[in-house]
């Protein structure tokens, strides 16, 4: 069995381990209080109370991890709890209130753990349970609930469910956590964790419409690295991943918070720059050009890379975000067509 499976399983386990304790023990004060009103007190009643109060919680938690499976151990745990509950009701000769309770917070935990499938097995295990008791007894029937019954079972009506909630809250917290570490995720890309060219073009959509409304002031940069088929012919492509990787940290250290750089493809890379003015991100992109021009990963025969770069500012000359995105990619055609290892500013339409 895979170990990530396995570990699922054990966290299961140990979530429920909690609510059912703190269900057993409320259990046993409302079947204890049935069993003293009706005479039913004999030792070996005590002792199945005892066992299940305190005892049966932490015997399943510890089976269920051991468990080469624990989450089918534990759902096998949970159809065991089912079929107690039915016991109980039994031995209760069906007292109103305490069944009715023990069989729908029974029932309300296979329904939380395995849905209305866990729910038919649980139902039938409880009948099975209850209808055995009452045939052993004779169908003895003490359906009337006393008022002290009754108040024994308000601490199961309050606090039962409020653990349960609480459990449930923490695991709604927990799944609300990785699904916005997997959305993250699924937007970067792989080898350099900046944004992959779909999500990055999506930022960029966004971007428009906020500089066309007004809302943003934004500058838009590409990036190629010059000649990279040649560095990989060269020296490896264990060395032209280096450089991908050194241009992108470059990226992420050198253009503060605000910026947004994307992997395009490739050797080339996008960045937008915010609330920025043009001759500060002109600063900065070519700050960037020349340390990246300046490292070389240290091995015999040294490998060096330029950068060549084009930089547009909005304008509201361009009618969507292609063709803002089109006059950066000229500005970096004429970068690369007047010498590379260069950074072409873009002039605003007319």
């Amino acid at each position: 069995m895979p170990s990530s499976r396995r570990e699922l399983g054990r966290d299961f386990a140990r979530r429920i381990y909690g609510p059912r304790s703190l269900g057993c023990v409320l259990s046993a004060l409302f079947i204890g209080t049935v069993a003293l009103s009706t005479g039913h007190t004999s030792g070996w009643v005590w002792a199945l109370m005892g066992l299940n109060a305190l005892i049966w919680p932490t015997l399943a938690y510890w089976v269920n991890r051991a468990s080469a499976d624990p989450y089918a151990a534990e759902r096998r745990s949970l159809l065991l709890d089912g079929l107690f509950a039915g016991l109980w009701v039994g031995q209760m000769g069906l007292n109103l209130l305490p069944s009715v309770l023990l069989l729908a917070m029974v029932a309300m935990n296979a329904v939380a753990a395995g849905g209305w499938a866990l729910l038919r097995w649980t139902a039938l295990l409880q009948a099975i349970g209850a209808g055995a008791v009452l045939a052993f007894t004779g169908l003895e029937l003490a359906a009337h609930t006393t008022e002290l019954q009754l108040l024994s079972c308000l601490p199961m009506l309050v606090l039962y469910p409020l653990s349960v909630g609480s459990a449930s809250y923490r695991l709604a917290v927990q799944l609300a956590v990785h699904k916005r570490a997997f959305k993250l995720i699924s937007t970067l890309d792989g080898m350099t964790n900046l944004l992959h060219q779909a999500a990055w073009l999506e930022r960029l959509r966004v971007t428009w419409r906020e500089c066309r409304s007004g809302q943003r002031v934004a500058i838009l940069a590409l990036l190629d690295i010059d000649d990279f088929k040649t560095i990989n012919d060269s020296h490896g492509h264990l060395v032209g991943d280096a450089i991908i990787a050194r241009l992108a940290n470059l990226l992420r250290a050198g253009l503060g918070p605000e910026a947004v750089p994307g992997r395009y493809g490739g050797d080339e890379f996008c960045v937008i720059l915010y609330d920025v003015s043009v001759s500060q991100a002109f600063d900065q992109l070519n700050d960037i050009r020349k340390r990246f021009g300046d490292w070389t990963d240290g091995a015999p025969p040294v490998a060096q890379a330029s950068l060549s770069i084009g930089l547009v500012p909005y304008s509201r000359k361009y009618a969507s975000e292609r063709d803002w995105l089109q006059a950066a990619d000229e500005a970096l055609y004429r970068a690369k067509h007047s010498g590379k290892n260069r950074l072409w500013l873009q002039e605003l339409p007319v």
